[in-house]
């Protein structure tokens, strides 16, 4: 891989290629036989040298040299939700330039799923076939990532935890939790040739009640040295195995239901509308 400046940080050093693929090594991303992957881009200035998509493509180029069997992007829409159908091949992601670029590459196998759909490129295509009509729950991808255990690592690059890791919503919808509850959405799917409508349930949150912004997940990860973290330019990268990050999830939920809730009515009021929903 030839190394290549991909961002001037603020000091006026680059952050190359080869730099963003030893940070990716020491938090342990390569040990992984399949890779979740969040992303953003913020990292610093990207180099004026390189446009958008020769940017996106570099840093594929640096996660496809991790040797990781299976990359997995989300790539998110809430069509349903929104009130729009959905298309396997054309329906753009809400969940970034990073994750928009893997969703068109040639080979990458994208979920049928409406409202939270995977990008998957490598092996284990089984991870976004079609297999249950819940977003977040039994039967799918989420469900079938904690099947795979200690062979699934999450990986936060340019963006942390804390910001996005739908992850721990999977962990309430298995544990019931008592401040959401299962939405059912109803609307058209088009694959290739074939157009039809379907129902998909998703873990909603109940009308008022606001999730908080305490980190507890994230510090705790680190305080127990389960999520390596290392800085790069303005932002970071870390990575988390899906057993240590399920298992302090269940932990949390088991000693207070309401850890990563900041407020909840308790009305369990079931209203609901959006517009341009883009996070669970």
């Amino acid at each position: 891989m030839q190394d290549v400046n991909l961002f001037r940080d603020t000091d006026g050093s680059w952050i190359t290629t080869s730099h963003l693929l030893a940070l990716l090594e020491q938090v342990k991303a390569a040990d992984a036989g399949i890779l979740y992957i969040h992303s953003a881009i913020t990292f610093g200035t990207p180099d004026p040298a390189l446009n958008r998509k020769e940017l996106l493509a570099r840093l594929h180029e640096v996660v496809s040299a991790l040797g990781v069997p299976t990359i997995c992007v989300p790539t998110f829409t809430f069509s349903f939700c929104n009130g729009q159908d959905y298309c396997v091949q054309t329906s753009a992601s809400k969940m970034g330039a990073f994750n928009e670029y893997i969703r068109r590459l040639p080979g990458s196998v994208r979920s049928v799923d409406p409202l939270l759909s995977t990008t998957l490129i490598g092996e284990d295509r089984d991870l976004v076939a079609a297999s249950g009509r819940a977003s977040i729950g039994e039967r799918s991808t989420f469900d079938k990532l904690h099947q795979r255990g200690r062979d699934v690592r999450f990986l936060f690059m340019g963006t942390t935890a804390s910001e996005c890791f739908t992850y721990t919503h999977y962990a309430e919808e298995r544990l019931h939790v008592p401040y959401r509850y299962n939405r059912a959405f109803t609307g058209k799917i088009t694959d290739g040739d074939r157009t039809w409508e379907d129902t998909y349930t998703l873990f909603v949150r109940y009308k008022g009640v606001e999730s908080s912004s305490d980190k507890l997940l994230e510090r705790e990860l680190l305080r127990r040295g389960l999520l390596r973290q290392e800085r790069c330019g303005a932002s970071s990268i870390s990575c988390v195995s899906e057993p240590d990050a399920y298992e302090t999830i269940v932990e949390h939920l088991t000693q207070n239901v309401s850890s990563y809730v900041a407020v909840d009515p308790g009305d369990r009021n079931t209203h609901f509308s959006a517009s341009n929903m883009v996070a669970l």
